[in-house]
């Protein structure tokens, strides 16, 4: 019964199919992601009569993307997983449409769909968001049965379909999203065998340093998980047509009947690259403070904008769902001139707040000091461990790992407002236990965070 009720719910929430779209809307959405739905309620909000098209490729609702893993682990149902109330899309009075949009003539403000529909527009606002890395194409056996390239919700729920039937798992990864992935299948309530293979040296390299992955492969080892570094997959093994292991550099088989890959994102520039005149690129959608890109009139927020990072220097997307959300709601309030605050100031640093089994991660700004102009100080403490990035009396980044999670907000705001910082609230930052050395050099990865 509770089942049938799910689906549903689930066919209430899906978009709605418009096979004859409007020729012309004020404000054009592409993608109904956490970017793209957050501007489309902010634009209603600040408008009630603005005519307002979604387009997007989805077969449902902007869905709580973070909350995906725990959906994973049976902790929160299919509806739980919506990021605003069934049929918000109808409430509001959105044009939502599912279809594909191939190319923009900018010159015209003109957008093109699949089958040669064009619609006019005002404002065209691109949330097209990230794609999986995935594997690379020329690996043998990438395409047997088995093989996941786990990023979007179709993807869990045929990981789910999936684990009742396996015994060994191959995750290749060693990212955040690899970290989260394996210890979420260690966490669930049937055995399974886990192989966590990760190409590089340690897991989580561009976001933490060596003390600190120690602890999460401790961690994962601890789970029961078999842990291989300097490990490269070279090729799928199957059997008619499925997957029964995978094969490394180092000549060693590991049999398993499912293969995760969780090997990063990109933002997804296709569509602005199918845009004439071209927009600007740089690691995503070149944008102003103001999220706008290099052509009037077309915005971009989400994974896809690059903003600029006054610590790397570099344009770099704000990969993060709260961030996306944000920058959806800033973009529509600078669309329709109700804000003049630059997107930097509501996002802020970077942050990323996460669970790894037992351990609660928390990354605030940039802890690791990419640009090598910081005091590093360390610490270890029962269970875990802290890093903390000062430049003369300022906070610049913190990274605490361990069983429980500081006030995150608190260090937050720290870092965003650049205030002076007395050395007696660093101390408390470090739990009074502090190991003093020279800041590495280490090379900027915003990843997928």
């Amino acid at each position: 019964m509770g089942n049938n009720n799910e689906a549903a719910i689930a066919t209430r929430q899906s978009p709605p199919t418009q096979w004859k779209p409007p020729t012309y809307a004020d404000l054009v959405i592409v993608g109904n992601g956490i970017a793209g739905m957050s501007a489309a309620v902010e634009a209603r909000r600040l408008d009630s009569r603005l005519p307002i098209v979604l387009l997007t490729q989805h077969n449902h609702s902007t869905i709580i993307a973070p909350a995906l893993k725990h959906y994973l682990l049976g902790r929160v149902r299919r509806a739980d997983l919506l990021a605003f109330p069934a049929g918000t899309e109808q409430e509001v009075g959105l044009h939502v449409m599912r279809a594909q949009v191939e190319a923009i003539d900018a010159s015209k403000r003109v957008v093109h769909l699949a089958g040669g529909y064009p619609i006019r527009y005002r404002f065209l606002l691109l949330t097209t968001g990230s794609h999986a890395v995935g594997l690379p194409v020329e690996l043998p056996g990438r395409d047997y049965d088995g093989v996941i390239i786990l990023h979007r919700l179709r993807d869990y729920l045929d990981l789910r379909r999936r684990l009742p039937e396996v015994e060994d798992v191959v995750v290749i990864g060693g990212g955040i999203h690899a970290a989260e992935t394996v210890m979420a299948l260690a966490c669930l309530r049937r055995p399974l065998r886990i192989h966590w293979l990760i190409r590089g040296e340690r897991p989580l390299a561009h976001l933490l340093d060596a003390n600190a992955s120690d602890l999460v492969l401790a961690q994962a080892r601890a789970a029961g998980v078999e842990v291989a570094c300097r490990a490269e997959v070279t090729q799928i093994l199957g059997h008619i047509g499925v997957v029964a292991g995978v094969g490394t550099r180092a000549g060693h088989e590991i049999a398993c009947q499912l293969v995760l890959a969780c090997t990063g994102m990109i933002p997804a520039t296709k569509l602005a690259q199918a845009c004439s005149p071209p927009l600007t690129l740089q690691q995503g959608i070149v944008v102003n403070s103001s999220l706008g890109t290099s052509i009037p009139g077309i915005y971009a927020a989400g994974d896809v904008a690059a903003l600029w990072d006054p610590h790397a220097r570099a344009y770099a997307p704000r990969a993060q769902w709260h961030a996306a959300a944000a920058l959806g709601r800033l973009a529509a309030q600078h669309m329709l001139n109700k804000k003049m605050r630059p997107a930097s100031e509501d996002t802020g640093a970077r942050l990323l707040v996460t669970h790894l089994g037992e351990l609660a991660l928390l990354l605030a700004g940039d802890p690791l000091d990419t640009r090598g102009e910081c005091e590093i100080r360390t610490a270890r403490t029962k269970g875990g461990y802290r890093r903390v990035a000062v430049a003369g009396d300022r906070l610049v980044g913190y990274l605490s790992l361990g069983p429980s999670l500081p006030d995150v907000l608190a260090i937050k705001q720290i870092i965003d407002t650049g205030r002076s910082v007395h050395r007696s609230t660093l101390d408390l930052l470090q739990d009074n236990r502090l190991i003093r050395r020279p800041a590495p050099r280490i090379a900027w990865m915003e990843g997928g965070v």
